[in-house]
């Protein structure tokens, strides 16, 4: 079969293949650690890292910041709650009448 002059051989495709989605693991990683809880944002990503290399989903950049993301913040609220542990202490052992 002779293809008519000016047109390709074969049946036009699309301009490239349908992208893979992202895992869904990687986008709750971003954003429960950067705003809502980030301990879970480092587990979110780390369970997200698998399951890219299993599927091939895209997202490992993402499920990365979220753990990235999720021990700064983590790190940043432990240091947050230990200065105001410290402030209470402080507080409490030198409010009058306080007897040690």
């Amino acid at each position: 079969m002779n293809p008519v002059p000016g047109h390709p051989p074969y049946p036009p495709y699309p301009p490239y293949p349908y992208p893979a989605p992202f895992n869904t693991y990687a986008i709750l990683a971003l954003v429960f650690g950067a705003m809502v809880f980030p301990p879970l944002g480092i587990y979110f990503g780390s369970k997200a890292k698998g399951q890219i290399a299993q599927t091939g989903e895209r997202g490992v950049e993402l499920a990365t910041a979220g753990v990235v993301v999720g021990w700064i913040f983590t790190a940043l609220y432990g240091v947050v709650f230990l200065a105001w542990c410290g402030m209470a202490a402080v507080m409490l052992g030198s409010a009058p009448g306080v007897q040690p």
